[in-house]
């Protein structure tokens, strides 16, 4: 809504009565000459007239109405009906207590809407604006370090106040700001935290306003966001905080996550020194005796890997990353057909060793890492042992990648500041058939850079791509080379 008395100052308006009132919202700009408009207002207007139907006789009668319906003000035309306001209007609206204003002829009734509509478009402009710079903020926030915090403390200065997360499936709380909890709020929490489908609850005092929502955890149910602050700028700061608890929910942790710290701690030691007694501890946390163990070595297949996405979706906290590759430790007993499906749905592919004892993990870790060059070539998960189908199958991807090493030196030895623009221009040049338009599209340069790549590379591999054997072959020792 807009005040009063901006329509005053922008289009220089004459105040006749209620000059203590300037302040009144003003929610809309109606045009009436009947003489009881009221049945056809809904309150919050500025009633605009210039007395065609009005007589001065019934000003009081015509005040009283228009101020039962709820209007906030009147403004009167003068010319062509009447040259000034009539006094009995003036005396009217004082004794109401009603702002009456004084439109001059060279200022129209479409000019005050004018006023309305611009400012009310300003105004929503400027909260869309402040809406979408919140929530690219929040987006980088949580794709940064430290992501709960952090985006939590960012959510508690966007409203000027705190926010809280609640996980009561791990009995865990992360704050920004200072929260201001009392046992009302407590209870709305837990109720919000206890439903299966999406909640919410809002709850004030005397010196602050509480909004909670429900957020979409790991599990169907247990996570709550409030957000407390003096003021809230109501749609903005409820769209800001619904997208907060979009974005934490992803971020949350799953329950699989919370394994004893002190077991960890010990079994992690105990393998960094080389302890025989390691797999023991490790026995103890995943609740086994005499295992065998098998190694899995994943890779994400977008996105930079994340270690406690990993360890979830394996059960297993004994997880470590090796450049882009994540490897992880799983008993023998371990489901591996559903953790491959899960990795899969995931975006990550795996290469999973067969059982193998505690003193020869070092053989699990190579069986691994050579099921993950087959898995990165025919894209999906592979656990060692098992048929593999298709190309791969009859491919030696140790020799392969040897070959591949060998076929691509050249490259790496002579061009060593532009192999890498090289390799990627064969590689998209390759997967297209050849067409110099696709190519240079997906690269983002001009087609005639594309083709003098090629030749480059034609002059460094010492061979034709015209010819389709060449063509297969480096296709095969890229995809070899590409991921690992």
């Amino acid at each position: 809504m807009v005040p009063l008395n901006l329509f005053v100052a922008r289009l220089g308006l004459r105040v006749l009565a209620g000059a203590d009132r300037l302040d009144a919202p003003i929610r809309w700009v109606h045009v009436s000459e009947l003489p009881d408009p009221s049945r056809f207002l809904q309150g919050g207007e500025l009633l605009l007239l210039a007395g065609t139907s009005l007589r001065p006789e019934y000003c009081a009668d015509y005040v009283a109405r228009v101020r039962a319906a709820g209007v906030a003000a009147l403004g009167f035309g003068v010319t062509p009906v009447f040259d000034r306001v009539p006094p009995e209007l003036v005396a009217a609206c004082e004794a109401s207590d009603l702002p009456l204003l004084e439109v001059p002829p060279a200022v129209t009734f479409e000019s005050c809407a004018e006023v309305l509509y611009g400012e009310l478009l300003s105004s929503e402009l400027s909260e869309i604006r402040r809406l979408t710079e919140a929530q690219r903020a929040l987006i980088r926030t949580a794709a940064g370090p430290s992501p709960l915090t952090r985006t939590l403390e960012l959510l508690a200065a966007h409203v000027g106040g705190w926010a809280l997360l609640a996980d009561q499936v791990r009995r865990r709380e992360w704050t920004g700001g200072r929260p201001r909890l009392d046992d009302d709020v407590r209870a709305a929490m837990s109720r919000v935290c206890a439903s299966t489908s999406p909640a919410s609850a809002t709850m004030s005092s005397a010196d602050q306003r509480v909004m909670i929502q429900s957020v979409a955890g790991p599990l169907p149910s247990g996570y709550a966001l409030a957000v407390g602050a003096p003021v809230m700028a109501g749609v903005t700061d409820h769209a800001v905080i619904t997208t907060a608890a979009s974005l934490l929910g992803l971020l949350l942790p799953g329950p699989e996550d919370h394994w004893p710290a002190h077991q960890v701690g010990r079994a992690a030691l105990a393998l960094a020194l080389r302890s025989a007694r390691w797999d023991r501890h490790a026995a103890d946390v995943f609740g086994v005796e005499g295992a065998r163990w098998r190694i899995v070595c994943a890779r994400a297949t977008g996105g930079r890997p994340r270690l406690g996405d990993l360890a979830s979706l394996l059960g297993s906290p004994f997880v470590d990353r090796d450049g882009e590759v994540c490897v992880a430790l799983l008993p023998e007993s371990a489901p591996l057909t559903r953790i491959t499906d899960d990795l899969s749905r995931a975006g990550w592919l795996a290469g999973v060793s067969s059982p193998h004892p505690a003193e020869r993990l070092g053989e699990a870790r190579d069986e691994a890492a050579r099921s993950l060059r087959t898995a990165l070539f025919q894209g999906a998960s592979v656990v060692s042992g098992a048929e593999v189908d298709g190309l791969a199958a009859a491919l030696d991807m140790s020799r392969l990648r040897d070959y591949a090493d060998r076929r691509f030196r050249p490259l790496r030895e002579r061009r060593q500041r532009d192999a890498g623009d090289l390799l990627t221009t064969l590689r998209i040049w390759l997967r297209h058939n050849g067409h110099w338009d696709r190519a240079a599209e997906e690269l983002g340069v001009h087609r005639n850079t594309v083709r003098h790549r090629i030749g480059q590379i034609e002059t460094e591999l010492d061979c034709r791509l015209a010819d389709a054997d060449t063509r297969m072959e480096l296709f095969l020792a890229l995809r070899a080379i590409e991921e690992l």
